[in-house]
């Protein structure tokens, strides 16, 4: 039979040689100067000028003033030429209040409660227990308190 294929792994490069060791008390070779970078002479950055016409605070509030009038004057050339005419009517305006009655919805609920039913026989039993754990716990609670009490007085 032939082993499949599709599942191997692809074949590993074989490892690369290492070097020899060398024995610890060995003289090391002396390594080799490394040359140093050339030095790059830089420039110092360009000043920038120091009067700039958009740091002077007047210069921005004569633009905005400029802005403001080219805005006028445009929207007079652009609206029409013609005169806006309101009429008032002389008589008084008629009001009319209407009252409409919006329908209710009545919602009746018949919840029905059946307490004639018999508990079964577990339950009972469990229902028994618990009265009884109940009893018991009033009684001791009453025992705990009188002994408090008695503590309390020498």
């Amino acid at each position: 039979m032939l082993p499949a294929m599709s599942g191997a792994e692809p074949p590993r490069r074989p490892l690369p040689p290492t070097r020899p060791t060398r024995p610890l008390g060995a003289p090391v070779q002396p390594r080799q100067p490394v040359a140093p970078q050339p030095v790059v002479e830089r420039l110092p950055a360009e000043v920038p000028p120091e009067d700039r016409w958009w740091g002077n605070p007047w210069a921005a509030l004569l633009v905005g003033i400029v802005g403001v009038l080219l805005g006028v004057l445009i929207g007079v050339g652009v609206s029409g030429k013609g005169k806006t005419v309101t009429e008032t009517q002389s008589r008084q305006a008629l009001t009319r209040t209407v009252t409409q009655k919006q329908p209710t919805v009545e919602v009746r609920t018949t919840t029905v409660t059946n307490a004639a039913t018999t508990p079964s026989p577990a339950a009972a039993e469990s229902e028994a227990r618990a009265r009884e754990a109940e009893k018991n716990l009033r009684t001791l609670e009453r025992e705990n308190e009188e002994l408090k009490r008695q503590l309390e007085r020498p």
